[in-house]
């Protein structure tokens, strides 16, 4: 529990609220790779083995997560292409490079080398792709996201053209009172009815940000990993359920944030906050 508390002062530290966000594509970069970085060091630390030094260990995760960092900046920037395109290749490209990006900050948090482990999420569903010494694909649920998209799939309509050409599950409510264009939940993006034509690729691409936020703080799911990996090998039960489920717990880190940043916003400061102003940024 001290451990998470000072990662979150530390992020409020770093990331005020009055921070006006990004105004160009190197300040983007030096928030991305030092967000990457830092938590990523501090992970690292965390899940240090006995023997190793702090020292190497933090470096290590440092620059590892640094690189994973400059990766999901790209993926950004790549988004912004497919915006001004509305083309299929480049939002799985942009998912590909999105989650290679998150896999390399993961793996840095984790002390393991950026190589040992990929994964690519769809929706609620995580595929790992294991590359050290033999290669293995092992298929997780994460729990929190497979709640909020069941609840999609029975209370808004499933949009297969938009999920199959964006690589995210993509729903549409058919209301005709909504006083939103969309919103994004763990592992969906939600689309109003009523959304103007000239509106509907830029909000789903402000969405799609939304969802990189979110992969953004998977490396936090890596502080924990370490404890837990002691009770898998001490009890059966929890090895059996670790093949198959991945928790998912981030999620919570990063709605206390947002909530942080969101503490003072007005409608007529809504983009003050950090991660409203990211999403407009790449996608406007």
């Amino acid at each position: 529990m001290k451990k998470i508390v000072f990662f979150m002062l530390l992020f409020f530290i770093l990331f005020p609220n009055n921070s006006a966000g990004q105004s160009n594509d190197t300040e983007a970069a030096l928030y991305n790779v030092g967000f990457s970085a830092v938590f990523s060091g501090i992970g690292a630390v965390i899940n240090k083995k006995p023997g190793e030094k702090t020292g190497k260990v933090f470096l290590k995760g440092l620059y590892q997560g640094a690189i994973g960092g400059y990766v999901t900046f790209e993926s950004k920037r790549l988004l912004r292409e497919a915006v001004r395109n509305d083309d299929w290749k480049l939002y799985w490209a942009s998912n590909i490079l999105n989650f290679s990006g998150a896999s390399i900050k993961e793996n840095a948090a984790s002390n393991i080398d950026f190589w040992e482990r990929w994964y690519f999420n769809i929706g609620f569903n995580r595929i790992e792709f294991y590359t050290k010494d033999t290669f293995t694909v092992r298929y997780k649920v994460m729990p929190i996201t497979a709640a909020y998209t069941i609840n999609s799939f029975f209370t808004t309509d499933f949009d297969v053209k938009s999920s199959l050409k964006t690589g995210h599950l993509i729903f549409i409510d058919r209301k005709n009172n909504q006083d939103y264009y969309g919103y994004s939940l763990p592992g969906t993006i939600t689309l109003a009815n009523n959304i103007p034509a000239n509106r509907e690729v830029i909000t789903r691409a402000h969405e799609i940000i939304h969802l990189y936020q979110s992969e953004d703080f998977s490396l936090f799911n890596s502080y924990y990993g370490g404890k837990l990996d002691k009770y898998v090998q001490r009890y059966p039960l929890v090895d059996s359920i670790n093949k198959w489920i991945y928790l998912d717990l981030h999620l919570l880190v990063l709605r206390a944030a947002y909530l942080f940043e969101h503490r003072n916003v007005t409608l007529d400061s809504y983009y003050d906050n950090y991660f409203e102003h990211e999403a407009k940024y790449y996608t406007e």
